[in-house]
């Protein structure tokens, strides 16, 4: 199912992404791709709150799909969104991350329904909603403001780090 995803999300980028100014969005998707590396270690050095199984057809291992995650879904995910994100109300703003975090939350269901993903340690999808939704937020204030980007980025994570007992 991974990798069906890899594939979908590079023809739709194709089609939506702004691959002519990818320099524009490129500091935002190395920041991904970094957040995506952040959680890993604190994953590998404490525990998961969520891990992708490894019986993918094309990938045999977590490790891999988490790779394609980092390096390949993510950055393209970024760039659709980036790419094509709305300028004008506020209103019109949030309708548009609202859009995306249903999306992901509709991979995410199936990623479930097909035992593709297993959550532990207390996370559950009301929590996949939240993050979705605060990683929407953030890319886009990454994209126009790295530095305020980054400092919610720090936030973020210690709220996380403190809710899910990554600090005891």
């Amino acid at each position: 199912m991974h990798f069906t995803i890899a594939i979908t999300l590079i023809l739709i980028s194709l089609r939506w992404a702004n691959w002519k100014e990818w320099q524009r969005y490129y500091p935002t998707m190395i920041y991904i791709v970094a957040m995506s590396l952040l959680y890993k270690i604190f994953a590998l050095t404490k525990f998961h709150l969520w891990k992708f199984s490894s019986h993918d057809f094309f990938f045999n291992s977590h490790i891999a799909i988490h790779l394609c995650h980092t390096f390949l879904i993510n950055p393209l995910y970024t760039i659709i969104y980036l790419s094509n994100f709305p300028e004008g109300s506020f209103l019109k703003k949030f309708i548009y991350i609202i859009k995306w975090v249903t999306a992901l939350l509709i991979v995410e269901l199936f990623l479930l329904r097909f035992d593709h993903i297993h959550y532990f340690h207390g996370w559950k999808l009301k929590w996949t909603i939240f993050f979705d939704f605060s990683m929407f937020l953030v890319l886009r204030i990454h994209f126009k403001n790295p530095l305020w980007g980054i400092l919610l980025s720090i936030i973020f994570t210690l709220f996380y780090l403190f809710v899910f007992g990554y600090l005891t």
